[in-house]
């Protein structure tokens, strides 16, 4: 018999740890552009707004997985469950 986690892979656990371990250095590093733009274990961007580092991430990344979160806040934020989407319930 077979045991299956229902937790998903993390496909972003790598750039996560980084942020979350170097948190203090990125933040003097990067004053006033506190959204970083994270692919594996290095930074390739600071930037001032969220929508800035996804843009410019794509044009690094067109199918590649990649973070952009801010250094201010690096966990993540918390799930929200709305059962009428995750059934599939016409509204």
């Amino acid at each position: 018999m077979t045991t299956t986690s229902s937790r998903e892979p993390d496909i972003l656990e790598t750039e996560k740890a980084f942020l979350l371990a170097n948190r203090e250095e990125l933040e003097a590093a990067n004053r006033g552009k506190p959204y970083l733009l994270i692919r594996g274990a290095e930074v390739h961007g600071a930037f001032e707004t969220f929508g800035q580092g996804v843009s410019f991430g794509l044009t690094l990344f067109p199918t590649a997985p990649f973070l952009v979160r801010s250094v201010l806040s690096p966990e993540d934020p918390p799930a929200v469950k709305i059962p009428v989407l995750s059934l599939g319930i016409p509204m």
